[in-house]
Order: structure tokens, then sequence, then C-alpha cells
């Protein structure tokens, strides 16, 4: 069996995409990843786990009939702010504003995918270019999630930005969210593979 970690997320609209692509762009000397528009996808996680590849059409399956139950989500980016890592290093990032459908999105997610997640990350589980160097910090987050958001008041919802250092004056701004997405996660739990692409009516 191959285990892969994975991230159930929803990718932004192009403005807000730039805006992020820009950022990380801006602070290249203090970025741990570098955020494209074909790789490593500016995000908002809704779950990560561990599943098996022969799984994803499954995943993909319950993930259509979970967004049969909600619409277009109106979010709202209300500030810029950072979390200390693992390593004991600033990330910044955009914080969202929790709203009650995407709460109640995230919490369905959660409860509905988490018979087929597992927790048991290893290194091998995450995409990596030929070239790359894994950082451990990255399964913190994976094994830690799965006990963390079993209760949805713990829910968090962000954009990471992958960087140490960052500016942007404009807030707040509402975007609308309409894709979500199954992805393989990479270094830094960065958006790497999409494996499965959907969309809110």
């Amino acid at each position: 069996m191959v285990k892969i970690a994975v991230d159930i997320a929803l990718l932004l609209p192009k403005t807000i995409d730039q805006i992020c692509i820009d950022i990380n762009k801006k602070e290249h000397a203090d970025a741990f990843s570098d955020l494209s528009k074909s790789d490593n996808h500016p995000h908002i996680t809704l779950a990560m786990g561990v599943i098996d590849e022969k799984h994803i059409e499954n995943v993909n399956s319950k993930l259509n009939e979970i967004i049969k139950r909600f619409s277009k989500l109106n979010l709202e980016i209300i500030s810029l702010n950072y979390e200390t890592t693992p390593e004991n290093k600033k990330s910044y990032g955009f914080e969202i504003g929790l709203t009650n459908k995407l709460k109640e999105l995230h919490a369905t997610i959660m409860q509905e995918l988490l018979p087929m997640f597992s927790y048991d990350v290893k290194n091998k589980m995450f995409f990596l270019d030929s070239d790359e160097t894994f950082n451990e910090v990255s399964k913190f987050w994976v094994e830690n999630y799965g006990k963390k958001h079993s209760d949805p008041e713990n829910y968090h919802p962000h954009i990471s930005l992958k960087c140490r250092k960052a500016e942007y004056p404009n807030l707040p701004i509402k975007f609308i969210a309409s894709k979500l997405v199954l992805c393989h996660l990479g270094n830094y739990c960065t958006c790497r593979t999409i494996l499965g692409s959907h969309e809110l009516s």
C-alpha cells in the first residue's frame, strides 16, 4: 500500500491568489517555500490526513456528495499575522474570518472523511522534488490535525504565505471561494499536486 499525506482545501480566486504569490515573492529571502499558480498553491485548509492512494477516488466521491449541501462561500481576510512554528520561527499568513458556513464545511469534511484518514505520518508520504530536502516539521501539522480538530471550535482558517516576514496594508478583503480540492501535500504542508477538484455552486 502506498500512503500519501493530503490536504482538502479551498483554492482562492485569481486576485487573492496573486496577492499571496506577490507577498511571497517580495519576501523571497525570508520565504521557506515558493507559492505559485501551478504548484505550491495558496489555499485555506479544511482537513489534513494520510490516505492510501487507492482511496483517492473514494475521497473525491465523498467530497462530491458533501459539496452538494453547500454553496459558494463569502469569506473575508481580516488580518495579517504570524504563528510561531515548532522550530520557534515566525510563519506569516492571512487570517480568514470564520463564518458559520465555513465552520460547517470543515466540520462535515472532518466527520465524514475521518474513517478514511490516518495520522501515522512518514517522510515518504509527502510530495518532494528530486532536489528538495524534506523538513521534518511538515509532519507535525499533519499528525496533530485529527486530534486538534476533533473539536470544530479549534478550527482557525488562514492562508499561509510561507514566509518569515510580510506586510500588506489593504485589509480587510472580501472574496468568494468556490473551488475545493484534494491535494498531495509537499514540504511545509504546501498544496503540490491536485488529485481532485470540486466546484461549489
